[in-house]
């Protein structure tokens, strides 16, 4: 139900009640409960490793687009909950990568089961063309998003900084 006004959609409106319609979806019964002891960034390093097998500290900072300081502490939360390991290099004991521990590997198989039920679920209860237009909406919304952060990055190194004389 948009509620569209002389000014265009209600954007307000529609956001709360989507929000709404979603929240079952942060509820513990709904999702396993072990997923919500992890933080953005500990997800994210986790899904990365899984898909990557290996990364440095360099790599994993990138990635989450944090600083360095924040990935190694984001690490080692996860070494704690024995998710991660360090694994100096063999030749160059220098190097050290992160590697998921089989623990860790367990949960996210099991993770992607339930993911993937749902998904299944979903994608069942459509037709063609609507499986079509949600895929092309979504890239469409990503799109967006991604131009909208882009630009407002150039702009923020485009500024000049002013010199304010202090007498």
């Amino acid at each position: 139900m948009f509620i569209i006004t002389d000014e265009g959609l209600d954007f307000e409106t529609i956001i709360f009640d989507y929000i709404d319609e979603f929240k079952f979806l942060f509820f513990p019964d709904q999702w396993s409960t072990v997923f919500l002891d992890y933080s953005k960034n500990e997800i994210l390093v986790l899904l990365y490793l899984y898909k990557k097998k290996t990364a440095n500290m360099t790599e994993l900072s990138e990635y989450i687009c944090a600083p360095l300081n924040t990935a190694t502490g984001v690490v080692s939360r996860l070494e704690k909950k024995i998710m991660v390991e360090r694994v100096r290099g063999n030749e160059d004991r220098r190097v050290v990568n992160i590697v998921l521990t089989s623990a860790a590997e367990a949960f996210i198989e099991e993770e992607k089961k339930l993911l993937g039920y749902y998904f299944n679920e979903i994608y069942k209860s459509l037709t063609g063309e609507e499986k079509a237009a949600g895929i092309s909406i979504i890239n469409k919304v990503i799109s967006v998003l991604k131009k909208g952060k882009s630009k407002e990055t150039q702009d923020n190194t485009n500024k000049k900084v002013k010199r304010i004389n202090i007498d």
